[in-house]
């Protein structure tokens, strides 16, 4: 090796020396500081074949990080954060129904209910009883009441939470552009940009938490984001996600979409399947789904209570059409009660001496409703038909007939009187049930039954689950309330004035506790093919459990993706953090090979020296 080749390994090495030593500081330096990455220079050896000699290639400076344990982290990161602020709101929601035993709770206040029932079948003319009893009621709607309103409540917090997070994450790609622009830069002048790398992944981090995205680079190594359904929020641009708040937001009305805004202008909403993880898709699912969902339980137990209480029933009799013998059998019943939107007429009957089917009637006033959806009742085997009313005999015959089809004698008379008939062939339609539900809307009438709980609006509206204007249902656990005419009258729960008994205390107390009703499946109690019965009381209590039951598993949830992001954020910064010992060892090593080349240096000079003084 000649001198010159020797001068020019030495002076590589002593390069490639200085530099690792000079990062080797930095990392000791910055060993503490949260997200620095571990950084190292990496020589490369260059051979020249025609003089065969050896030199160093000093790279750029690189991070030690693992991509794959990154990826990992930050999925976890998403998945924890969203079961973090899912669980925030659950928790909330657990408090405010409380235990089934609680004193407060709307199980317990059932009860109290019907204990001043029962105190005032024992006396019914007793005025403290009617009041104990009336204000009981009043206590337990009232309970409803401000649940419910809290639910609303809490959507309009996550709906103004959802639009801080937009506010945030545009912030964040904005800082993500900003800095990728700046590495690109970088690269271009040939100047390191792991500082501005290691900027980069805390943006990315901290994106990951609010929303679910997948982080990649095309195959020119620029920065690409996008959501998990392949939305893109940052390529060369960011985008930019633009959502409006609902200040208003009520039972039954719908949260906003959350768009996305291409630098080209085009608007791409985000669907579920983008919202799965991070904060900002918990706050989604808790307005979209979790809210409306305990609304929907709430709503259920105010309607089924109402109408359970002010529900007439007439059943069906036997009928035929006259003939000796008769050639078509069947039910008639009194359908001149039936003047509210809501009101029901169910027919039961069996085919070839089988399988029995149900299709219920269910009135409207307004016809643009039809045909109604087969969730208006909660049976999911029953065949739903709306009938518009007012109608006439013709024109209710008319509707019923045009439902059922061919294969039965449909017809009513002037009173009001549905006959519903079949052949009696063998293997033919069997009538085997019919019945006409009206609700009475007054307090004063024949019967037991008692228009206890009514809607608010206008003053008080009789419940009778109209669904006209979304429905009557749809929210009306904020608007149940005890009917005025009670609250001025409490001598009502004992009956008219003139003949008051226990009849009406023991009625309202047996629909509350004994009758058994269906509720809808779409509150999550029970299945849509097996759909939860029950009494309104165990109704009221099953309201509670599957609270309970959905506060349990959203804390278990947080709990396993809190464990499974420490687990993954260990691994991750392991995989880059700085081991202070390690580069101390390193350091001084380096210290060694520097002065090892500068001996190298050092002997070639005298060498040098010594040639110069020949010559």
């Amino acid at each position: 090796m000649s001198l010159g080749s020797a001068l020019n390994a030495a002076m590589s090495g002593l390069t490639l020396t200085k530099a690792q030593l000079a990062v080797t500081s930095q990392n000791i330096a910055n060993a503490s500081v949260d997200g620095y990455t571990l950084k190292s220079v990496v020589g490369t050896e260059v051979y020249n074949t025609a003089t065969s000699a050896s030199s160093v290639l000093s790279n750029q400076v690189q991070r030690q990080v693992n991509t794959q344990l990154q990826s990992s982290y930050w999925e976890s990161q998403s998945d924890a954060a969203f079961a973090t602020q899912y669980n925030a709101y659950i928790k909330q929601l657990d408090q405010m129904f409380g235990k089934v035993g609680d004193t407060s709770s709307i199980p317990n206040l059932v009860n109290t209910f019907e204990s001043a029932l029962t105190s005032l079948a024992t006396d019914p003319s007793s005025q403290s009883a009617q009041q104990v009893a009336v204000t009981s009621a009043q206590t337990l709607s009232q309970s409803i009441n401000r649940t419910s309103n809290s639910v609303q409540e809490m959507r309009r917090d996550a709906d103004t939470q959802i639009s801080e997070n937009v506010d945030g994450i545009n912030s964040t790609l904005k800082g993500i552009e900003s800095l990728e622009d700046s590495i690109i830069s970088e690269r271009a002048a040939g100047r390191t940009t792991v500082h501005l790398e290691d900027q980069l992944d805390r943006q990315l981090e901290s994106l990951s938490s609010q929303m679910d995205i997948d982080v990649g680079r095309d195959g020119d190594g620029y920065l690409r984001i996008s959501t998990r359904t392949g939305q893109t929020l940052y390529s060369d641009k960011a985008s930019e996600l633009k959502f409006t708040s609902s200040p208003t937001l009520g039972a039954g009305v719908e949260g906003n979409p959350i768009e996305v805004i291409t630098p080209s202008g085009s608007s791409i909403e985000l669907n579920k399947y983008d919202l799965q993880s991070g904060s900002i898709g918990a706050l989604v699912s808790l307005r979209d789904e979790a809210l409306p969902d305990t609304q929907a339980r709430l709503d259920e137990l105010a309607g089924q209570m109402s109408l359970a209480l002010s529900q007439q029933t007439a059943e069906g009799v036997a009928a035929d059409d006259g003939g000796a013998p008769a050639a078509a059998t069947g039910l008639s019943v009194d359908t001149s009660s039936l003047k509210s939107s809501g009101d029901k007429i169910e027919l039961e009957f069996k085919v070839n001496g089988g399988e029995t089917r149900k299709v219920s009637f269910v009135a409207v006033t307004d016809s643009s409703l039809l045909p109604l959806s087969p969730d208006v009742t909660a049976d999911s085997n029953d065949i739903v038909h709306g009938i518009v009313i007012p109608a006439d005999a013709a024109s209710l015959q008319s509707q019923i007939s045009s439902a059922l089809g061919t294969g039965f004698d449909v017809s009513v008379d002037a009173t009001g009187s549905l006959k519903v008939l079949a052949p009696t062939s063998p293997g033919a339609i069997e009538v085997t049930g019919l019945a006409a539900k009206n609700t009475r809307t007054v307090t004063s009438a024949d019967g037991a039954e008692l228009p206890l709980f009514v809607d608010s609006r206008d003053g008080g509206t009789p419940y009778t689950g109209a669904l006209e204007n979304g429905g009557q249902k749809t929210g009306y656990a904020q608007r149940i309330v005890v009917n005025q005419a009670v609250l001025n009258d409490p001598s009502l729960l004992a009956g008219e004035s003139d003949k008051q008994n226990s009849d009406r205390a023991n009625l309202i107390k047996d629909r509350l506790t004994k009758t058994e009703f269906t509720f809808s499946p779409g509150t999550g109690i029970g299945a849509q093919n097996a759909p939860y019965v029950g009494s309104i009381s165990d109704f009221a209590i099953e309201t509670v459990v599957k609270q309970s039951l959905v506060a349990g598993a959203a804390n278990t949830a947080e709990s396993n993706t809190s464990a499974a992001k420490v687990i993954s954020k260990n691994a991750y910064e392991n995989s880059y953090k700085v081991d202070v010992d390690e580069e101390l060892v390193k350091l001084t090593e380096l210290q060694n090979a520097y002065a090892a080349n500068a001996r190298v240096l050092k002997a070639i000079d005298e060498m040098l020296d010594t040639l110069m003084n020949i010559i």
